[in-house]
């Protein structure tokens, strides 16, 4: 883990360095947030990041991240038409590569699903309760074992949240419950 955790350090410095409109627009969103930063419970294939703003049109960030970092960043999804997302490879000054996406987001996201990362302190992430209702919707649409993993890691750590992972189980489907 602490090889996975020295590349996404790295990835996420060269990020904000040389990218600063992923920090402006994006937070650090999915497993390798909440993996590096709170449970340390599993290696995530790729570094998420997701617009504050719903809709938000992420070709501007792809262009800064071509601009800035051309010879290291290798593009394997371009945007759609509406700049709702892309994917790439980014090359790390060592030679690592970690893969990259960033996601328009379909609603705005409050401040309070959001906080300073410890590891990069300029890019915001998302918080735990989050993550976990994230992750709930994730299993109700598309039932991946690595999502029920990352719930049980998370209710594992922290017993307490089972009343709201319920409750986020409930917006999803009442008639599972009933």
């Amino acid at each position: 883990m602490k090889n996975y955790r020295q590349r996404v350090t790295k990835a996420l410095e060269l990020i904000a360095k040389e990218c600063p409109r992923v920090a402006r627009f994006c937070y650090w969103a999915g497993t390798s947030a909440i993996s590096v930063e709170e449970l340390g419970h599993r290696s995530s294939y790729d570094i998420d990041f997701h617009t504050r703003e719903a809709l938000h049109d992420v070709r501007p960030i792809l262009a800064e991240i071509r601009n800035n970092l051309s010879d290291r960043f290798e593009i394997l999804q371009s945007p759609d038409e509406f700049g709702s997302g892309f994917r790439g490879v980014l090359r790390l000054p060592d030679g690592d590569r970690m893969m990259i996406e960033v996601l328009s987001n379909f609603e705005d996201v409050p401040d309070y699903d959001l906080t300073d990362s410890t590891t990069m302190p300029s890019i915001k992430r998302i918080t735990l309760s989050k993550y976990l209702e994230n992750k709930i919707q994730c299993v109700a649409e598309r039932m991946e074992a690595r999502d029920l993993a990352d719930i049980h890691a998370v209710l594992d750590k922290f017993p307490e949240m089972g009343d709201a992972a319920f409750g986020h189980l409930l917006k999803q489907d009442a008639l599972l419950i009933a």
